[in-house]
């Protein structure tokens, strides 16, 4: 799936924009939407995690929408800047306290609960999302629009 929707991105330089800044929007918002249900559920599941630290990370993962909005106005290199770098340090962030660290985090060794399933997806569904993301502003980053 991933080739095809590579090919079918940089197909024609015109129609590629617009496909691009469609599966940029669309990725980002949606990662947005599953960063707002991931934060729901870890002040569920770690009340004392701080909640100072839930809002900077909204606020961090405004940028990737404010990246599309500036791709849509022109400014590639700059939006894209601001959609590969917050998802690429969130990737790597939430890929290592989410699958490779010890911690409490680890969803594969979260103690068995109501929101376990719905935490352990949620972080699926971010990976997922943000190495698409990734991958879509990369791409942002290698074309050239007039």
């Amino acid at each position: 799936m991933s080739t095809q929707l590579a090919a079918e991105i940089l197909s024609r330089p015109a129609d590629s924009r617009r496909k691009l800044l469609f599966w940029g929007a669309l990725l980002v918002g949606a990662h947005f939407i599953a960063v707002l249900w991931h934060l729901d559920l870890l002040f569920a599941v770690q009340p004392s995690f701080p909640r100072i630290a839930g809002l900077m990370l909204v606020l961090g993962n405004l940028l990737p929408i404010v990246g599309v909005v500036g791709f849509a106005k022109g400014a590639n290199r700059f939006a894209a800047t601001l959609i590969v770098i917050p998802l690429g340090v969130a990737l790597v962030i939430g890929g290592y306290s989410h699958f490779l660290s010890p911690g409490s985090d680890n969803v594969l060794r979260m103690p068995s609960g109501g929101l376990t399933l719905p935490f352990q997806i949620s972080a699926l569904l971010l990976a997922l999302l943000e190495v698409f993301g990734c991958l879509v502003g990369v791409t942002m980053l290698s074309r050239r629009y007039s």
